[in-house]
């Protein structure tokens, strides 16, 4: 399966603006044939529980998504259905009066196959951590997913042992060469793929901790090809 990484920084509170990049770097990477397309972490709302010093709760849930009949979870499943791909991408949740820094898998119908809450919240204004950390089993076989701050060993190795075969991390801005050496030890120790889409690097690292997509730029999307285990006997074009 090729997957299309999107690298882009959202503008917090533009909601509107981010999401029109969002879906073009979805068409492109669409148009260059991959069929998931990954982006990052609170790409929606541009992070705005960190980068906007004067955010409040109160501007925060008028912004959030709730999940699954949010306005762009919708408009991002009717771009799903548009173009036959599966979609990872993350935001700002709310549930009642509390706040999460989520993200999901949407298939290839528009519907929310995986629904994962950021658990290590890192002293992230008014969020509140989720409490699960559990694979999902998906059309693309049992996958899991982790949030920026989430990727410490304890908890991919959580994941792994409960047989996640790829795990997705949407990540904002911490990264780099050193974080992508750590993930190829991280891969090698649990026996699975990690894919990790920032707002400024792409990153694809095989079971065997070996590098198949490392690139370090911003706004821009590339697509690598994943080999999951379903598509030796099962079509997933």
């Amino acid at each position: 399966m090729l997957i299309g990484f999107v690298t882009m920084k959202g503008e917090p509170w533009k909601l509107e603006e981010n999401f029109q990049r969002l879906e073009a770097k979805a068409r492109e990477a669409a148009g260059r044939r991959a069929k998931l397309i990954l982006a990052p972490e609170s790409v929606l709302d541009g992070y705005v529980f960190n980068e906007d010093p004067t955010s409040t709760k109160e501007a925060m849930l008028e912004i959030a998504q709730t999940v699954p009949d949010g306005e762009y979870l919708g408009r991002a499943g009717a771009l799903c259905r548009e173009l036959g791909v599966y979609l990872i991408f993350g935001f700002l949740e709310r549930e009642g009066e509390d706040l999460f820094n989520a993200c999901v898998l949407l298939d290839r119908d528009g519907g929310v196959l995986a629904h994962y809450r950021k658990v290590t919240t890192a002293g992230e204004f008014d969020i509140t951590p989720g409490k699960e950390l559990r694979p999902f089993d998906t059309p693309l076989g049992r996958v899991g997913f982790l949030l920026c701050s989430d990727r410490a060993a304890d908890n991919l190795r959580t994941l792994a042992v409960q047989g996640a075969g790829v795990v997705f991390v949407p990540m904002d801005g911490a990264g780099g060469p050193e974080n992508t050496d750590k993930m190829r030890w991280r891969a090698r120790e649990n026996g699975c793929w990690i894919a990790i889409a920032n707002t400024w690097s792409a990153v694809l690292i095989s079971p065997s901790g070996e590098p198949h997509l490392e690139k370090y730029e911003a706004e821009c999307v590339s697509v690598q090809e994943l080999r999951l285990p379903q598509e030796s006997h099962n079509s997933l074009a």
